[in-house]
Formats: structure tokens, sequence, C-alpha cells
């Protein structure tokens, strides 16, 4: 009896440690991971964000969006060549884009162009010079805060 007392002192104990843990952590965030690049975030808006990505060898396309406590991280597998994606983007969602070669050899290449409303505000290549080390990467990548509002980039940053 004794032995069955502890035992229920312990998951009643575990119950109230969980629930103080989960009331301390407060929300979190609704987030979704999906293939492919949506033509329209959430509820969109009047911004127009346009990708156009190029590579030589086969990659990793990837675009997350986070606003408040809402998140959702996009990607797709593209082949080498040139790809175009125009999104409909809310005010205030940001995120990162990345495209990251699979497999790189010397002489790869890389190259995006990023525009937000027809307006160039984001270029950048990149050629890989030497082989990668182990655990190295390949790939361009930008974080914006919030996409309705990038500030132009110089070419190459």
């Amino acid at each position: 009896m004794e032995n069955m007392l502890k035992r229920l002192g312990i998951a009643v104990l575990g119950v109230v440690v969980t629930l103080a843990y989960w009331s301390y952590r407060g929300p979190q965030s609704a987030s979704t991971e999906v293939e492919g690049i949506p033509a329209k975030v959430w509820e969109g808006g009047s911004d127009i964000l346009a990708i156009e990505v190029e590579s030589s060898t086969s990659a990793r396309f990837s675009i997350g969006f986070d606003q408040g406590d809402k998140s959702l991280q996009t990607w797709t597998r593209v082949a080498p060549g040139t790809h175009t994606w125009t999104i409909s983007v809310p005010k205030g969602a940001g995120g990162i884009i990345e495209l990251s070669a699979d497999g790189p050899k010397v002489g790869d290449k890389l190259r995006w162009k990023v525009r937000l409303n027809g307006e160039t505000v984001d270029e950048q290549s990149e050629t890989l010079e030497q082989p990668l080390a182990a655990g190295y990467g390949f790939f361009l990548q930008s974080e914006y805060d919030d996409y309705t509002a990038i500030e132009k980039k110089e070419a190459g940053n």
C-alpha cells in the first residue's frame, strides 16, 4: 500500500511539473514545413516577392516565413538551370532564403536575384573555387525581418 501511494505521489508530481513547465513556457508558434514554394503565404498581401535562382548543379531551394506566432518553412529540389517563384507575402512576414548545392564540384555556380514589387533588392552569386572540406556546404543565404521592407543590397553582398 505504501509503495502504491508513493507511485501515485510521483505521478501527481509529474503532472504538476509538466503543467508548470507548459505555463512557464507560454504559447508556442504553430510551425509547418511543406515541400513546394507557395504562390501566396497565409492571407497574402499587396507585396510581391519574386526570386530567380540559377544553379549549375542540382540544389535545394528553401524559403521560410515567420510572422508573430506563425511559421511556415518551404522547400523544393531544383535541377540545374534557372527557376523563378513569385510569392504574395503579408506585411511583417520575414525569414531565411537559401539555395544550397547538392554535391557541388569545383567550378559550380549559384546565383539569385530577389525582387520586391519589381525592384531588385538582392543579387548574389558564388562560384566554387576549390573542393569542399568535409562538413562544409556551398550555398547562398539571406535573412530578412520583413520581406515587404527589404532594403536594396549591393550586388555580391
